[in-house]
């Protein structure tokens, strides 16, 4: 709608190069989450005050939707999402660093004070 445009900080989706590779397979976990959180802060920059970065995950024979509350990990592999969905049930997922594909989507906020 005319007037009602949200001003955005333009993401080129890119990080710094010291991110690139992980310095040691032992690690792997650690360097994803950091990448991860990385692109979660790129995103959460162009929410407007009504929004919340949340999750949809696809591989599980049916969309499931979350809102992310916080980002974990386990060296050396393993990456865990904590969340919420949309009636209030808390999610934990935990995610093999080979596996691991998250769509980044704004959900409106469960609480609109948070």
């Amino acid at each position: 709608m005319p007037g009602n445009e949200t001003q955005r900080t333009p993401v080129s989706g890119r990080l710094p190069a010291s991110m690139a590779a992980p310095p040691d397979p032992s690690v792997a976990a650690e360097w994803t989450y950091k990448r991860l959180v990385a692109y979660i802060v790129q995103f959460e920059r162009n929410l407007d005050a009504e929004h919340e970065v949340a999750g949809r995950m696809v591989s599980f024979g049916t969309t499931v939707q979350f809102h992310i509350v916080d980002v974990g990990y386990w060296n050396p592999d393993i990456i865990t999402f904590d969340g919420v969905d949309q009636s209030g049930n808390l999610m934990k997922l935990i995610q093999h660093v080979s596996q691991l594909n998250v769509l980044l989507i704004a959900a409106r906020k469960l609480q609109p004070e948070a």
